[in-house]
């Protein structure tokens, strides 16, 4: 599901928003300023948090590891495209 998500370019230091996919394997987004027009990478990776379930029953092997979510601020920055 894509999601609305607010930038700050690196070049213009302009607020701008795009919709995005976020995916879990690949926490770096490519984005373009339509001000500017320079590319910029988004890393999300600091942004990601481990994800603590809790679950009714009997069982006590509640294996919820490797289960994260993103924990984004109100405006990413970016950095030039390398």
């Amino acid at each position: 599901m894509q999601k609305r998500l607010e930038f700050r370019c690196w070049n213009c230091d302009k607020p701008y928003s795009l919709f995005r996919k976020i995916d879990e394997d690949n926490p770096q987004l490519w984005v373009a300023c339509p001000f500017c027009h320079k590319e910029a990478i988004v890393d999300l990776d600091p942004y990601r948090k481990p994800v603590d379930k809790i679950y009714r029953g009997k069982s006590s092997s509640n294996d919820n590891s490797g289960e994260t979510e993103f924990d984004l601020p109100d405006i990413l920055p970016t950095r030039p495209k390398s």
